[in-house]
């Protein structure tokens, strides 16, 4: 009798969208996001954001949208995430290496054995969120980026899950 595996998610992966950050060269305090249409909730439409991580150069080397390399490690480090959401600045002041919850055997990031989950935040506005320099401002000397996947759920007017392009 052959054996018979089962494998259970404890939380499957639902949708996804990686952000990509452009950093300047040196001198700016506060780098705004891009504005995702992705995750952008409209009046068909409701984008519930679940979780987000922080993407580190062991997982991706190169933003895929500039081509600049992420973000070294000692950039990383004094950098804060603030995001708004609902009318107000929901999170704020969290340091991106939190999100981190990769561990590759070639670095040495801090990380987290578990993924920053959300608790369902909604209307988010990508445009008033922004990352916030500890120390002032970049000074990498040449630009790069900050990478995030973002987990969501979409829902359509009547509350009910949209699965797939809509």
């Amino acid at each position: 009798m052959a054996e018979q595996y089962v494998f259970v998610q404890s939380e499957p992966r639902g949708p996804s969208q990686l952000i990509e950050v452009a950093v300047p060269t040196n001198g700016k305090q506060r780098i705004p996001f891009p504005d995702v249409q992705q995750l952008r909730s409209t009046t068909t439409q409701r984008i519930i954001i679940k979780g987000m991580r922080l993407i580190t150069g062991s997982v991706l080397t190169n933003g895929p949208v500039t081509g600049n390399a992420n973000a070294p490690q000692s950039e990383l480090q004094k950098i804060s995430l603030v995001i708004y959401c609902e009318g107000w600045e929901k999170a704020q002041f969290i340091p991106v290496l939190v999100l981190n919850d990769v561990q590759a055997s070639s670095d040495d990031f801090p990380h987290r054995y578990h993924a920053t989950r959300f608790n369902n935040w909604e209307n988010v506005d990508w445009t008033k969120s922004y990352l916030q320099y500890s120390n002032g401002t970049s000074t990498a000397n040449t630009p790069y980026c900050v990478m995030f996947d973002v987990e969501y759920i979409k829902l359509d007017g009547d509350g009910k899950l949209i699965i797939g392009p809509s």
